[in-house]
């Protein structure tokens, strides 16, 4: 075993809001490749606060929200046609607390039961949340589509007495 790997490392000041916009032109760009006879786009919404920043593994973090937008921006694809023409939209927003940020993606797709809004949308992002120290919460909206709220706390370095 090295030395290396017992020493703590030290993580990374990343802006969420910058990420974003870049998985945000990745996501988007990948759907209209698969699918480019797609006629009704999904227009995304970034309410993300420039003074934010998490301190995390940014490859964890792009991949955690990679996987939150594509299946948003999936949801929302699948809103029902109506008579009159659909919003379909995802919305990121973010708060920040004393103790954590939350980053929230919301989607306007079909009406989710209670039981497939609780569900995590992939089991393979549990390992990242862990990495993290992240928590995922997901919740039916009224109006239709769910929210996912991603929860990071904040890493402030710790002092000890001399």
């Amino acid at each position: 075993m090295s030395r290396e790997s017992d020493e703590p490392r030290i993580l990374p000041m990343v802006p969420p809001r910058g990420l974003l916009e870049s998985i945000v032109a990745e996501v988007q760009s990948d759907r209209h490749a698969a699918a480019p006879a797609e006629k009704q786009e999904c227009r995304v919404v970034l309410d993300v606060a420039d003074r934010h920043v998490l301190q995390v593994d940014p490859a964890a973090i792009r991949e955690i929200l990679t996987v939150l937008l594509a299946n948003a921006l999936a949801n929302a694809a699948h809103t029902p046609p109506s008579e009159m023409p659909v919003a379909r939209e995802v919305v990121v927003t973010s708060i920040e607390y004393a103790d954590a940020i939350e980053i929230e993606v919301a989607d306007s797709g079909p009406l989710c039961p209670p039981t497939t809004a609780d569900a995590i949308p992939e089991p393979a992002i549990q390992r990242l949340l862990d990495q993290v120290g992240g928590r995922l919460t997901t919740a039916a909206c009224p109006e239709g589509g769910r929210a996912l709220t991603l929860r990071l706390p904040h890493r402030r370095l710790r002092r000890m007495a001399a």
